[in-house]
């Protein structure tokens, strides 16, 4: 039986694709420009094609190259938040003047059935210079090539991801199905809902650390990092801005592992007592971000701390992928 195709732009190490692969999906190609990130996606999807590559230099032609005749079910991507800001007299927060833009051409050539398009929850709040909602705009602009888009705000450890990250995921379809987004499975306490829905208990980030025996020294941080740490979050909270070091929780989900936790980790420390402080490794951090253990990772430690940060949770893509695949396969979904 035929497994539905998935072209991942904006690949970065591949969680989406992760995720969509776990779903029964074949993946086709990996898009992006960064070398580490692509040779991550390689290591991890060996039937893949790659492209590494400015996303404004690829085009439909070079995608048929590496893919050929293969039908294009879903494509899927998170263009950086970066891009929307432009150079120029453009309105710099006008996602038709992004990456954006680029997601949108390409989904426009090879007409995939559908898509998923991720990114930061704060690109909802986002206005143009003329006050009109970026939300609304990326939906028109899919809708000027014909698909119905529907967006909604998704928190990982509601679908069992041991992190409280929340993305917004765009959905769209040229199909004329209804858009349907996936139910939680999890939520911080076990309850079962009036239809029956029984839903888990938050995964605990505590069951995916190492025993502070089994870490390496060099995650540890020192007296003075320490006393910044403090130092950073008592005048942060006297200028009204709260934020600082965080300590994890054992018996909750992580807190967001972003991009940036190569600095210090200070977004999710771990706190034996006040003096034995560490920072998370590269694969406590992929655990929380749901990527298996065999999943590899290749280039510096920096650069793998940045993949994993900018990753979408391969379990929350799954579920995702699931309801598409039910489409798919022609089945009705509820």
């Amino acid at each position: 039986m035929r497994k539905p195709t998935v072209i991942d732009l904006f690949c970065g190490a591949g969680g989406l694709s992760k995720g969509f692969e776990m779903a029964g999906y074949n993946i086709l190609l990996g898009i992006d420009f960064d070398k580490y990130s692509i040779k991550t996606f390689q290591e991890n999807h060996k039937t893949a094609g790659i492209i590494l590559d400015d996303i404004k230099n690829v085009d439909a032609k070079r995608i048929r190259e590496l893919i050929g005749d293969e039908e294009v079910d879903v494509i899927v991507g998170g263009p950086p938040c970066q891009g929307f800001s432009m150079a120029g007299r453009r309105d710099q927060n006008d996602p038709r003047n992004s990456l954006f833009a680029e997601f949108v051409r390409i989904v426009n050539d090879l007409k995939p059935k559908w898509f998923v398009m991720e990114n930061v929850t704060g690109l909802l709040i986002t206005k143009t210079a003329g006050g009109e909602d970026v939300g609304k705009i990326i939906k028109r602009e899919f809708g000027k090539i014909g698909y119905k888009v529907e967006n909604k705000i998704l928190i990982a450890a509601d679908y069992g991801v041991a992190q409280r990250r929340r993305r917004v995921f765009f959905i769209g379809t040229n199909t004329g199905e209804q858009i349907r987004f996936p139910f939680p499975t999890h939520s911080k306490t076990p309850q079962v809902l009036i239809d029956g829905t029984k839903l888990k208990r938050w995964v605990p980030v505590s069951s995916l650390l190492l025993k502070e025996d089994e870490v390496p020294k060099g995650y540890f941080h020192g007296p003075k990092m320490i006393e910044g740490f403090v130092r950073r979050k008592r005048v942060n909270v006297e200028n009204g801005k709260g934020f600082g070091w965080q300590i994890l929780r054992p018996d909750e989900p992580s807190f967001t592992i972003s991009a940036r936790y190569w600095k210090d980790g200070s977004d999710a420390l771990v706190m034996y007592s006040p003096d034995r402080v560490r920072m998370l490794t590269e694969r406590e951090c992929a655990r929380i971000q749901s990527f298996p253990d065999d999943f590899v990772f290749t280039g510096p430690k920096r650069e793998v701390y940045k993949q994993i940060g900018n990753a979408v949770p391969p379990l929350l893509a799954k579920t995702i992928a699931e309801i598409i695949k039910n489409y798919l396969g022609g089945k009705t979904v509820l």
